[in-house]
């Protein structure tokens, strides 16, 4: 599930703070998957 939030936030669908705010519990997750796509960029 956090690889389909992360690549909707690369994609530009979903806010990277509104994606955490919903699922908190999917921020490691997350931000694993954007940093290994070389997006760490978008975290924040």
């Amino acid at each position: 599930m956090a690889k389909l939030v992360a690549q909707s936030i690369i994609d530009g669908k979903t806010d990277y703070t509104v994606a955490i705010t919903k699922r908190p519990d999917l921020k490691i997750g997350i931000d694993s998957y954007l940093t290994g796509q070389g997006r760490a960029d978008l975290i924040g």
